[in-house]
């Protein structure tokens, strides 16, 4: 029976942390740049060993990564990484915020991250500064990060992020932004200069943190403080004691679009070890042989009043403040006017309280609620919007909610509530591709006022730039239940290509208090010809999107998706090229079974276009990175004809200058010309994880690099197999097909319409 126990429990993940009704009086806070970059293992620590108050304050949200679960890019994907956070911070126990700083994609200074983080246009704060310069970012973060540490009022700083700017070590640009801003705002949270205007709002007061530490990753050597994370963390939920560093994994897990479920445990760990980088004058001094951040530190008098969130999973909270009652809102999702209920639940026994309950925007009221009873609330009319996630996560900086209660003589509580428009439409999130002659487009839409019976939505075609001049405007009328409006109209032949807009909105009548409409706009372009060469046929093995697919049918490619029985049966002698995605060695282990017989299919005649991998999924053996793990058993000759390694090394300004280093070759004169402006317009990046050694067969075609670096030459590899061609590019073409960047689907065409176009 015990065994069947331990494996339940091993099996089944925490959903809720244990409640500590009286915390240390000790407030802590770690500091990260992105979702994935918490110190898990310290943060369980102090919430569940040490029971004190856990911040997790992330700069961004982690929309220009990559998305290892699914097609969601940008602010889709933050919103993604949003909710991985909140799951991972339900077991950790954590509170976390964020500082709505945008992800823009890799940074190799601080300087570059600050300024793009200056001009911000995305969070709530300065939503519109014009002035673009590290100067001014680094104020704008540190301000916004002293305005936390005066809110939330730590004792102790703690960050994986230093403060390095140069060498062979240098982190990344927003991981120095980070370890930068963390050092200066330590001193100027306690500074009266410094932002005062902050210091009008309740609750925000000058305050000194006592330490501010660096954590050491490898080979620490002599650190001030060793938190023995490896000790026991209580759970009151499943009655038992685990490692504090089990709850971090399991926690770490939580971030599917990083992956990290296939390699969490890299992240347990015995100790974790600390540098001092900063301290209080008044603070005591750190022992030697130190294992606790806090040692020494007086208690903090505001831990006791700290918010204590209890979350349980979906949108729905469930609080239990004494173990045996509990209390939710029906609905969790509602629209500003309705009425919802607030239900508490009995489990044990009567009880009467007082709830003080308050909305964002309404007055705070005041109800009297009894065992078993029900008391309906009006939201407010001006009640702030919260979904969907992805358009309205930057207008807070917590991921709660946006109510609380308090028992009366109790600890205050938190339940989710979601206020979301009368109305909600959306199109694609991609930049949409119109074209001469038919066009579709497809508005998803949900209607949630109950009020409501009709819904109007409109849609309008407009020149970039242009306001005045409208080449397609339509209304359609719509009930309640319907859930898309279908736009269906032509542009004539001759439509200028050029960059559009698409703008769309929606109104809800009646509705249960005064509404704006909902509007949606995305970019939309007329591309130039852009078009592979007539007649070819191409097999495409999928990874995580359509969007490479979408565009070589948009081309005029005759497109094949290759599944598994295809890869394992097919001789794919119909084919002229095949198109494997980025990193589709990780996710098609149909793929990695049956690579061979691509690689022989090449050797007959075939073109093989494979677009970029990270170095574990690519490279045979360990790469020696934190972060990579044997997820994919790499055959000792890899997966290219000839000897081919990955490195780290990317090209992440998109404006990097290009080198084509053979102008004549086929690849950049058919079925296009290719000119240096077709290399203009990139989004985020050149390309990442160029290949650092490579077979001298393999013909280099591009040169590239950032500003004061050496040129990579791998960006475009092409290699002679037996009667065909093999082609490896690191540079991120997806981004820029789904971007419609005329060039790149310009070249991207030629890529792939080589057996077509060179003579053979």
């Amino acid at each position: 029976m015990l065994r069947h126990v331990l494996l339940a429990l091993l099996l089944f993940p925490i959903v809720a942390y244990a409640q500590v009704e009286q915390p240390r009086p000790l407030v802590v806070m770690n500091l990260a740049a992105h979702p994935d970059d918490e110190d898990g293992n310290t943060l369980a620590y102090y919430r569940h060993h040490e029971n004190a108050v856990a911040y997790s304050v992330i700069f961004t949200r982690g929309e220009g990564g990559q998305n290892e679960a699914g097609p969601e890019l940008y602010e889709r994907l933050g919103a993604i990484r949003t909710a991985e956070t909140e799951a991972a911070a339900r077991i950790l126990g954590t509170q976390v915020f964020f500082l709505n700083f945008y992800d823009f994609g890799y940074s190799k200074s601080a300087d570059e991250t600050f300024a793009e983080w200056s001009r911000d246009r995305r969070g709530f704060w300065d939503t519109d500064d014009p002035i673009v310069s590290a100067k001014a970012g680094r104020e704008r973060v540190t301000a916004r990060l002293v305005y936390l540490i005066r809110k939330l009022k730590p004792d102790v700083l703690f960050t994986n992020h230093d403060t390095l700017t140069v060498g062979p070590n240098t982190q990344h640009g927003h991981h120095q932004a980070v370890g930068n801003s963390a050092y200066d705002a330590f001193a100027l949270a306690a500074d009266p200069s410094f932002h005062p205007e902050q210091l009008e709002e309740d609750g925000v007061d000058l305050w000194q943190p006592q330490r501010l530490f660096l954590r050491q990753w490898r080979n620490p050597n002599n650190p001030d403080v060793s938190v023995p994370v490896g000790d026991p963390c209580p759970s009151r939920v499943l009655q038992a004691a685990y490692d504090c560093t089990d709850l971090a994994v399991r926690a770490a897990g939580q971030h599917f679009s990083q992956g990290f479920d296939k390699f969490a445990a890299r992240f347990r760990a015995d100790s974790t070890h600390f540098r001092l980088l900063r301290e209080a004058a008044d603070a005591p001094p750190v022992p030697q042989g130190a294992e606790d951040l806090a040692m020494g530190l007086p208690p903090n008098p505001h831990a006791a009043t700290a918010l204590q969130f209890e979350q349980s999973g979906g949108y729905s909270l469930i609080n239990r403040p004494d173990g045996g009652h509990s209390i939710r809102l029906e609905p969790s999702l509602a629209t500003p006017g309705e009425t919802i209920v607030l239900v508490p639940e009995v489990v044990r026994g009567q009880w009467r309280s007082s709830l003080s309950v308050r909305l964002r925007g309404s007055i705070d009221t005041t109800v009297t609620v009894e065992s078993d009873s029900r008391v309906d609330l009006r939201v407010s009319p001006n009640a702030h919007t919260t979904f969907p996630a992805h358009r309205y996560q930057y207008d807070r900086y917590a991921i709660h909610s946006t109510t609380s209660f308090q028992i009366e003589n109790g600890a205050r509580r938190e339940l989710l509530l979601e206020v979301a428009p009368p109305v909600v439409i959306d199109l694609p999130p991609a930049p949409i591709r119109l074209s001469p002659g038919d066009n579709v487009i497809q508005v998803d839409v949900r209607t949630f006022d109950p009020a409501a019976d009709s819904v109007q939505v409109g849609l309008a075609v407009i020149p970039d730039g242009g306001m005045t001049e409208v080449t397609f405007r339509e209304y359609q009328l719509l009930t309640p239940e319907e859930t898309q409006a279908v736009f269906r109209f032509s542009l004539p032949a001759d439509v200028a290509p050029g960059r559009y807009r698409v703008a769309v909105q929606a109104m809800a009548g009646p509705t249960s208090a005064p509404a704006e409409p909902y509007v949606v706009t995305r970019p939309a372009a007329v591309l130039p010809a852009a078009h592979v060469a007539e007649g070819l046929r191409v097999g495409f093995v999928r990874s995580y999107g359509q969007v490479t697919e979408n565009a070589l049918r948009a081309m005029g490619a005759n497109v094949t998706v290759l599944d598994s029985t295809a890869l394992a049966t097919s001789d794919f002698d119909d084919l002229d090229t095949i198109v494997l995605d980025i990193r589709a060695y990780l996710v098609r282990a149909d793929l990695r079974e049956h690579s061979d017989r691509l690689l022989n299919w090449v050797r007959r005649g075939g073109h093989l276009v494979v677009g970029y991998h990270k170095t574990f999924e690519w490279n045979p053996g360990r790469s020696g990175g934190f972060f990579d793990m044997d997820v994919v058993e790499v055959p000792d000759e890899g997966w290219a004809p000839y000897p081919l390694t990955l490195g780290r090394s990317r090209v992440t300004r998109e404006d990097a200058p290009v080198d084509v280093l053979q102008d004549d070759h086929v690849l950049f004169q058919s079925p296009h010309t290719i000119t240096p402006d077709d290399w203009d317009d990139w989004v985020q990046e050149r390309g990442l994880y160029f290949p650092r050694e490579y077979d001298e067969r393999y013909a280099e075609l591009l040169a590239m690099n950032d500003p004061g670096e050496g040129a990579l030459r791998g960006g475009l590899l092409l290699a002679d197999v037996g009667g065909g061609t093999y082609l490896y590019s690191s540079l991120v073409w997806y981004r820029q097909l789904e971007a419609l960047n005329p060039g790149a689907w310009r070249m991207f065409a030629n890529l792939v319409s080589l057996p077509l176009t060179d003579g053979r």
